[in-house]
Formats: structure tokens, C-alpha cells, sequence
């Protein structure tokens, strides 16, 4: 049973490359935070300035910059942005994250917010997989029709069911293939005529009878 096309072809380059770019954008913003909230320091952040604006839905949400302490007391970070959406000031200091003394941005500690990223990028790297491991398939089994059979190599992926003869049974090539035909018509053709001709002989009388006329 033959494969039928996989249907890669060039028009797909373009939600390949989206699907990519997504997936590794994703990726950058997911991993870090994930990698700040299993390894960094636990400390309280407090608001000092925050900006806002109108989600899709009419709602106020803003981001909020202003000082991280440790939770040990050993170090203290002026200014550095809060990741998260507050939907009101912060009255009272928020429990946060950081990567070490210099970092520039304090992570929430809720897992969700780096899984839920990183759980899209897979989404998004799902179509690019699928494709360049159809493309992949379809190669290999195109080497393997030029090797059983050189005269299907240049067939397209989609033309269909093609069954490769065995070897030595002188249909292996094009050539071969439109020999055998040829000489099967010639010998169609010659059977046909020779029993045109026994035809014709059979319809003379024996000799020695007299052909009935019919008035």
C-alpha cells in the first residue's frame, strides 16, 4: 500500500516560520521565569509607581515598579519592575521573586505563570514538527522508489498508488515498460488477423458439393 502525499509544500513556510518564532518567544518568557521561581530568593516587593490601562474586556489592569527586599534582609533591589498585571495598587508589600542582587524584574510565585507560556510554545511547535517529519518521510520514501524503481523517481508524491514490478520482470524502467506494451499489442494484433483470415477460409464449401442458392 502506497503513502499518499503529506501535502508540505512551499506555502506552508510561512506558519512554519510564525509557528517557530511563537513557540521560541513562548519559550524565553516561560523558562527564565520557571527557572526564578524553583532556584531564586523569596522577598516582598512594594509599589511605588504603577502605570495603567484597559484590558480587552474594559478592565483596569496596570504594572507596577518599586523595591524587593530579601526575605533574610540581605540585599534590597531600587527600582525594579514587578512581571504580572495588578488590577489595583498594592497597599501592602507582595510576596516575589529574584533571580540574585542584580536582577531587574521580580517574578510572582505562582507556577501558572510560566506553564501556561511554555504549554503554548509546545502548541505552537506542533504544526512546524509535523511538517518538517512529513517532508522528512517524504524524502526517504523517494529514495526509496529511485532505488526499486528509477523510472517513479520523478513522479510527484501525489500521483497516486504506484505499484514498483519486481526485479527482473523487464518493467522496472519506462523503457522496459513500453516495450513489453508494444510487443503486447503487436502480438494482439497478429492473433487478431490470423484468426480473421481462418475465418474467411472456413467460409468457402468442400470440395465436391454444390452451393445452395437461395432465390
Amino acid at each position: 500500500m502506497t503513502r499518499q502525499s503529506s501535502g508540505v509544500d512551499v506555502q506552508h513556510a510561512i506558519p512554519i516560520v510564525i509557528g517557530l518564532a511563537c513557540g521560541i518567544y513562548a519559550f524565553s518568557v516561560g523558562v527564565p521565569r520557571l527557572v526564578t521561581q524553583l532556584t531564586g530568593v523569596e522577598g516582598s516587593f512594594t509599589a511605588e509607581r504603577c502605570t495603567w490601562e484597559l484590558d480587552s474586556e474594559g478592565e483596569t489592569q496596570g504594572e507596577c515598579e518599586g523595591s524587593f527586599t530579601a526575605s533574610d534582609g540581605s540585599f534590597t533591589i531600587r527600582p525594579i519592575e514587578s512581571e504580572g498585571v495588578f488590577h489595583s495598587r498594592p497597599q501592602e508589600p507582595v510576596t516575589r521573586l529574584v533571580g540574585g542582587p542584580s536582577a531587574d524584574k521580580a517574578v510572582p510565585p505562582d507556577l501558572a505563570t510560566s506553564l501556561i507560556p511554555m504549554g503554548f510554545g509546545l502548541t505552537a511547535f506542533a504544526f512546524p514538527a509535523w511538517a518538517l517529519t512529513a517532508a522528512t518521510r517524504d524524502a526517504a520514501e523517494r529514495r526509496r522508489r529511485r532505488r526499486a524503481w528509477p523510472a517513479a523517481a520523478d513522479l510527484p508524491p501525489n500521483f497516486g498508488p504506484v505499484r514498483i514490478p519486481p526485479a527482473g520482470s523487464g518493467t522496472e524502467t519506462g523503457a522496459g515498460w513500453s516495450a513489453d506494451t508494444a510487443a503486447g499489442s503487436s502480438a494482439g494484433s497478429a492473433a487478431g488477423s490470423a484468426a480473421g483470415s481462418a475465418a474467411a477460409v472456413g467460409s468457402e464449401p468442400p470440395v465436391g458439393t454444390t452451393p445452395k442458392h437461395h432465390s
